[in-house]
């Protein structure tokens, strides 16, 4: 792959999840300044809004902040919520979407940066989707438990409702997962820093020690007392791992050999290595994960997370 290399010197940093249909979030975001940023690279890893116009102007406004942005389309993006024409599908809103960025300057497929270490780096946006254990078991990150209600967890999840397929889609993982076909047989000459929505791996999903001390910390900068719930907030009888990524994804992430995998999706927020990938998710999320210290990091940050060069 050939590309012109940005002349910033730019620090990557990465964000997901921040659901701009919330006032306060969407606050949050136009705040950011622009002084601050310039020169920085953004990866926005997913659920922006469902409603084209809003990300619309919420991509317009991060494009007027950050050198360059990168994004993802999330679940919530692919939502349909008028569904008076059924011709309309949810993988016709993904490409209705990406037009979108490429009328914005948003990138959606691999460009390389400039950093501020002096070096250079590629960005990789991986598009994917989740796979239930019923779509396509062996991709899917479904790890069963006695204590799941699994129709519960089918009513819950809004994509159920939300989203319009086309009968002949198959594998729905297995569809995005196609659409990176070109990526990964790109000649990088850089580190890489890919990026998805949704979760790549099972390990990431359940909180160690250390996400526990995290969300402990961020909760005692909040004046709240320690989490009893050692699940940090999960709901009873529903089932995350059902709609959480698929293997695909990481499957991906190692044909790269990327050095940073950003993801997003679950709203816990993590930062770990594993297998020789570090793993960040830097969510935003909902106001109540905000106040629970769920997505920790939030306020140090004051924005979007420095993903790379390391800090």
């Amino acid at each position: 792959m050939n590309r012109v290399v940005s002349r910033a010197m730019s620090r990557i940093l990465a964000i997901s999840d921040i659901h701009v249909d919330y006032q306060n979030n969407l606050k949050w975001v136009e705040s950011w300044p622009r002084e601050r940023y310039v020169q920085d690279v953004l990866l926005l890893a997913g659920d922006v809004t469902d409603k084209l116009p809003l990300l619309e102007s919420t991509l317009k406004t991060l494009v007027g902040k950050f050198h360059k942005v990168f994004y993802v389309p999330g679940n919530h993006e692919l939502w349909i919520r008028d569904k008076s024409t059924t011709k309309f599908t949810s993988i016709d809103k993904f490409h209705q979407i990406l037009d979108l960025c490429g009328s914005l300057g948003v990138l959606t497929r691999p460009d390389k940066v400039s950093t501020s270490d002096g070096g250079e780096a590629w960005v990789v946006p991986l598009f994917s989707w989740y796979a239930t254990p019923e779509e396509d078991a062996e991709d899917s990150l479904y790890y069963s438990s006695t204590s799941e209600d699994a129709d519960k967890s089918h009513l819950m999840w809004m994509d159920n409702h939300m989203c319009v397929w086309p009968e002949d889609i198959g594998s729905r993982s297995q569809f995005f997962a196609n659409q990176n076909e070109e990526m990964m047989t790109g000649s990088y000459d850089a580190p890489i820093i890919s990026f998805s929505h949704f979760v790549p791996r099972l390990d990431l999903v359940a909180a160690t020690e250390e996400d526990n001390k995290m969300v402990e910390e961020e909760r005692k900068r909040l004046g709240l007392p320690p989490l009893n719930d050692r699940k940090q907030g999960a709901t009873v009888g529903f089932n995350f791992t059902r709609y959480a990524g698929c293997k695909r994804l990481d499957a991906q992430i190692r044909t790269l050999g990327s050095a940073v995998h950003v993801y997003g999706h679950q709203h816990r927020n993590r930062d770990r290595v594993l297998d020789g990938v570090r793993y960040v998710s830097h969510c935003l999320g909902y106001h109540r994960e905000q106040q629970n210290g769920f997505t920790w990091g939030i306020q140090h940050w004051e924005g979007p997370k420095q993903v790379w060069p390391k800090t």
